[in-house]
């Protein structure tokens, strides 16, 4: 007999929604290919998902991604916007419910205006000088421990920022087990029951199961199923975004990034600092600091134009992407010249939130079912690039796949 009924690989975003909701109910067991990391040494589940020997000859995209009990919410900055909505209807999804319950439960709010940085009102201030309607991001922070040091993206020192830490710890409360360290890498039937197929700490293991819930994440979910005989179409996503800005005159503290935003059809504007606009600015021998550079994001909704192997992640832009991609920082610019910026430079494109690899209506079906009977349940699964952060809406879709569980039985 298997010792349990759900196995769910990864406790990222939907995987730890996931096992909080059915951790009462059922024996479950969380896999999870990296450490448990304390939310202050985050920056340590870092690594770079786009490396392999031929990255020149497979699109440059940077992909950055994090090995970590809690996954990438750990090295997020706390955006909790809602996204995917419509699209997610159109296959019969209806997250609303879900969604108002993780707001619930992570206190989702904008930011206080005594929260906002001098940047980000001056961003708001040019904005809507040029016409714009900039608005201000829902963050999963708590505003009364935030110190605003602008490092969300390295984990979090004050424990401010809020992350599915939170959901994996209600599960083990709840008696789920959490095993760290286990790359799975194929997932087999048997006679109705499942077995997990994996590495622990160099040594082949297998781990069985009534039930398994593959969140792995939208890089490591199609291997497995690949691996797994289930071959996934190639329309990863990424969400490509390039950041740019440069030196003005006056001098800034450092700020909570993304505080507010200006959102389109295909792409969205956001004041965000980054560190490589100073080495850029170096190489061009203008002298620059941390408290005297402005940056925008300009984040796209890019086609999924691209696939996971096993050996390399290829992505590149297409036409539709550079076009958006220019549309945005066309905007962003007149922005930056109006807030004092005389010389603008843009980093690299990178990828923020990979999605698609597993689509909804191609690898599973509107609950969430492979051909094989188990469930993929990540950002693999979003039918299209959201454009935006997507974290609340992977913990809604966690929250339905765990709900039509319990409906079930």
């Amino acid at each position: 007999m298997d010792k349990y009924d759900y196995v769910i690989i990864g406790s990222g975003a939907s995987g730890s929604a996931i096992a909080e909701k059915i951790s009462s109910d059922y024996n479950i067991l969380i896999l999870e290919k990296g450490d448990y990391l304390p939310l202050n040494q985050a920056h340590k589940g870092y690594f770079r998902a786009s490396s392999c020997k031929d990255f020149e000859e497979h699109g440059k995209i940077e992909i950055l991604s994090g090995n970590a009990v809690g996954g990438t919410t750990l090295l997020a900055i706390g955006n909790g916007v809602r996204t995917q909505e419509t699209e997610l209807k159109k296959f019969g999804i209806d997250i609303e419910k879900e969604l108002d319950e993780v707001e619930n439960d992570f206190e989702v709010s904008t930011i206080p205006e005594n929260m906002l940085g001098e940047r980000t009102k001056l961003f708001i201030e040019k904005s809507k000088e040029l016409g714009y309607d900039p608005k201000i991001m829902p963050k999963m922070i708590d505003f009364k421990k935030c110190k605003k040091c602008g490092k969300c993206n390295m984990g979090c020192s004050f424990q401010a920022k809020k992350t599915s830490l939170y959901y994996i710890e209600k599960s083990l409360s709840n008696g789920a087990e959490l095993k760290t360290n286990f790359e799975v890498s194929k997932i087999t039937k048997n006679s109705g029951n499942y077995t997990v197929q994996g590495i622990e700490k160099g040594n082949s293991k297998t781990i069985n199961a009534k039930n398994v819930i593959l969140s792995a994440g939208a890089l490591e979910t199609p291997k497995i199923l690949n691996n797994s005989g289930i071959m996934t179409p190639k329309k990863l996503f990424v969400d490509i975004f390039v950041t740019i800005g440069g030196r003005c005159d006056q001098s800034f503290k450092d700020e909570m990034n993304m505080a507010a935003y200006i959102p389109f059809n295909d792409f969205l504007i956001s004041p965000y600092y980054s560190e490589r606009i100073i080495k850029i600015l170096d190489e061009r021998k203008i002298e620059s600091r941390r408290d005297n550079i402005i940056g925008i994001m300009i984040k796209i909704k890019d086609d999924s134009f691209g696939h996971v192997d096993k050996a390399y992640i290829e992505k590149c832009c297409t036409g539709k992407d550079v076009q958006k991609i220019s549309n945005g920082v066309a905007i962003a610019s007149r922005i930056l010249k109006k807030s004092g910026v005389d010389t603008i430079v843009s980093t690299e494109a990178a990828g923020a939130h990979p999605g698609g690899t597993a689509p909804l209506g191609t690898t599973v079906d509107n609950q969430f079912k492979t051909k094989l009977g188990f469930y993929v349940c990540d950002a693999s699964v979003l039918p299209e690039s959201p454009g935006e952060p997507p974290i609340l809406t992977l913990m809604a879709l966690g929250k339905k796949l765990g709900e039509n569980i319990l409906n079930s039985t």
